[in-house]
C-alpha cells in the first residue's frame, strides 16, 4: 500500500467504524421490534457475528 492509500484510509476509518456502529444500531432496534424481551447485549453480540461472518465472505470472493 502506498503512502497516498495509507492517508486515505486513515482519513476513513472513523467514518467506517461510526458506519459500522450505526448498522448495528439499526439491526438492534429492528430485533428490538420483533423479540420484545431483547437482551441488547446478546442482540449486538448476534450483530456482530454476521457481520464477522459476511466481511469474511466479501473477502473469499475477491470481488473487491
Amino acid at each position: 500500500m502506498s503512502e497516498m492509500e495509507q492517508i486515505e484510509i486513515a482519513r476513513y476509518r472513523k467514518e467506517i467504524n461510526q458506519d459500522l456502529l450505526h448498522m448495528i444500531g439499526k439491526y438492534s432496534r429492528i430485533m428490538g421490534w420483533e423479540v420484545p424481551e431483547l437482551d441488547e447485549q446478546v442482540a449486538r453480540t448476534m450483530i456482530l457475528q454476521v457481520i464477522k461472518e459476511s466481511l469474511a465472505e466479501t473477502e473469499a470472493e475477491k470481488s473487491i
